[in-house]
């Protein structure tokens, strides 16, 4: 019975982890897709950061980036999406989320957004802020942690 508590245990804190993602490990993050961009070119980083199996999908950390039209360009956790605009996309206080990333992104070039989001755990809506970084004139990329 100790022997099934200990994996039970171990399995617990193994995937807790995938899902401690801090604020500076998803400013890094960014970073590295802000690097990637600059080195290999926007529609080289774009299909890396839409590589399920790439370097940005990882658990909760997954990179996302939007044209200043509000068109998904990558989105780790919905593929589905990519392709579609989603400029008026709300959060759950009716916060039109893409809409302000974009606004941050031409305004500031980059910086954290906080808002309301189903929280892929739990299912319930919970804190969550973006970090976002302006690439170009017409994109942004980013990446979240839940608080």
């Amino acid at each position: 019975m100790r022997s099934l508590n200990k994996i039970a245990l171990v399995l617990l804190v193994s995937v807790s982890s995938v899902f401690a993602v801090t604020k500076a490990e998803v400013v890094d993050f960014v970073n590295k897709g802000e690097t990637l961009c600059k080195e290999k070119g926007i529609e080289s980083c774009l299909k890396e950061f839409n590589n399920k199996n790439g370097a940005f999908i990882q658990g909760e950390l997954y990179m996302f980036a939007y044209d200043f039209t509000g068109t998904n360009k990558a989105l780790g956790s919905n593929p589905k999406l990519v392709g579609k605009n989603l400029y008026k996309l709300k959060d759950a206080t009716g916060t039109e989320l893409i809409k302000e990333l974009i606004n941050l992104a031409q305004s500031k070039g980059e910086g954290w957004f906080d808002y309301k989001w189903s929280h892929p755990q739990t299912k319930k809506i919970a804190d969550k802020t973006s970090y976002i970084k302006k690439i170009n004139d017409n994109l942004l990329i980013g990446s979240g942690v839940y608080k």
